[in-house]
């Protein structure tokens, strides 16, 4: 039996799917299983992942674990999954580690890492550059104004869609090879937030506009959603940012495939910026 945390997000769907595809024995864990609509042969459950100890009866009977950590992560969910008799770890944690502990982004997956290796199981540790998906941000403007303000346009990440990650993590679930491996995922180009518009443009058929917003305009619209800490990592890494553009091969050398470019997901998902 394979445990999926985090099985309702793009990575945990995802990754439910695969498994279930391959025929492995999938329970998956969401707030809400009634809600979520997983296959029926996927065994939902429901668990609040920043209490861990409401997972116990989840950790029945399985051997392996997909750990989606979340905001406000406890970091004793490896141990606690160990003691229940899991072997083995799948972490999806965040290249920016890189920059290490003083960056609150940083230090929530460094503290992950270290909590899923010293907890007895074997793991695997993924490390995604970023995320296309997190261009659905932008739905509300480009569909009310036909306009994306963001900060931090020149800013290029080679960022990486969401089900090739998911189908490392599935790799790692369901085949040997994979234990005390961390993978550093990216997506098969770097591009700065402003090619990404242009690209989404092209997809769409019509023109979007760009706007820069100012580093305090910014600031103050986060605040809105993210604790200061937080607020103030970001813009950290984005001064950083030079340091997460190479684009490396991991997803081909794991799965055999190259990762899907920008344009492909665009092409994908068009119907939400409609």
């Amino acid at each position: 039996m394979i445990l999926v945390t985090g099985a309702t997000g793009s990575v945990g769907r995802e990754v439910v799917r695969l498994l279930h595809q391959d025929g492995y024995r999938v329970r998956a864990v969401s707030r809400d299983p009634e809600k979520a609509n997983f296959p029926v042969e996927v065994e939902g459950v429901a668990g609040d992942l920043t209490k861990p100890e409401s997972l116990l009866s989840a950790f029945d009977g399985v051997e392996k674990v997909f750990w989606m950590l979340p905001l406000a992560a406890d970091f004793n969910f490896p141990r606690i999954a160990r003691q229940s008799g899991v072997r083995h770890i799948v972490l999806l944690s965040a290249a920016t580690v890189e920059v290490g502990v003083q960056n609150a982004i940083a230090r929530l997956h460094l503290n992950a890492e270290q909590a899923v290796r010293e907890s007895g199981a074997s793991w695997t540790i993924l490390r995604p550059s970023g995320f296309m998906t997190d261009t659905l941000r932008w739905t509300d403007s480009i569909r009310s104004e036909g306009v994306v303000r963001v900060p931090f346009g020149d800013l290029s990440i080679p960022v990486i869609d969401s089900r090739d990650t998911a189908a490392v993590a599935a790799k790692a679930l369901s085949t040997d090879g994979h234990e005390g491996k961390v993978y550093t995922l990216t997506g098969p180009e770097s591009l700065t937030r402003r090619q990404q518009m242009r690209i989404l443009g092209e997809v769409l058929g019509r023109e979007i506009g760009f706007e820069l917003i100012t580093d305090d305009l910014a600031r103050e619209q986060l605040l809105r959603h993210m604790p200061p800490e937080m607020v103030e990592a970001l813009f950290d890494l984005s001064k950083q940012g030079q340091r997460f553009s190479k684009v490396l091969p991991t997803m081909e050398e794991v799965t055999g495939r190259a990762p899907r470019t920008f344009q492909q997901w665009v092409t994908d998902h068009s119907e939400a910026f409609l």
